[in-house]
């Protein structure tokens, strides 16, 4: 009987096509397991942590009405309706975020805002001391500017407005700040701001709610 029809392999042909089959279904294995997890798996890095901002202070104030918790100390650093608003943001981690953001002052200038201990003054000393937060600064270099204070460095475009923005790894309690003290900042653009060495500007009040 004659046997063209059925097409069989010889027992060694089968066997090669099982091996190649059985290399290729390693290879696809291997790559699969270099581009990352199977199917199913988690990955070995944990999710990032979020948390959620929360303001924990918002202040605004037209400098030149002479409202309630505010004081303008000198009135040619500004233009004719200054306007300060700042918002404390607790961003979680143990930072604090602190943001600043005037218009109607002067064009194309820089200021230096501070946290003082003391709520303002009719004069700018009233405001106290520089808040220095909860870090050990006392073998700190007088050079170095305190790791916990909050100074604001920002510049002011042709129309008078700027935003600045700073975060500390600090949480202030509440009856720890009492004011944001406004200057000029002669030290635009340092890493080491000089809070004493500009003229004082205005003065805004500042209660936390913490």
């Amino acid at each position: 009987m004659s046997t063209k029809g059925f097409g069989l392999l010889p027992v060694s042909s089968v066997a090669a096509a099982l091996a190649l089959a059985l290399a290729s279904t390693a290879c696809e294995g291997d790559r699969a397991s270099q581009e990352g997890p199977n199917p199913g798996e988690q990955p070995d890095t944990p999710p990032e942590e979020e948390h959620d901002r929360e303001e924990i202070a918002h202040v605004s104030a037209e400098l030149a009405e002479e409202e309630d918790g505010s004081e303008l100390f000198d009135e040619n650093a500004v233009g004719e309706e200054p306007i300060a608003e700042l918002w404390v943001v607790d961003a979680g981690a143990d930072v604090t975020s602190f943001e600043l953001e005037v218009s109607g002052f002067a064009e194309n200038d820089f200021y230096l805002a501070t946290v003082r201990v003391d709520p303002c003054g009719t004069g700018p000393e009233e405001s106290g001391d520089l808040y220095e937060g909860d870090e050990d600064t006392e073998e700190a270099p007088e050079s170095e500017v305190d790791e916990g204070s909050v100074m604001i460095q920002l510049g002011t475009d042709a129309d008078g407005n700027g935003t600045g923005q700073v975060e500390i790894d600090d949480q202030p309690d509440e009856g720890e700040v009492g004011s944001l003290l406004i200057a000029t900042d002669p030290t635009s653009g340092s890493e080491q701001p000089a809070p004493d060495d500009g003229d004082p500007v205005a003065c805004l009040d500042l209660e936390l709610d913490t």
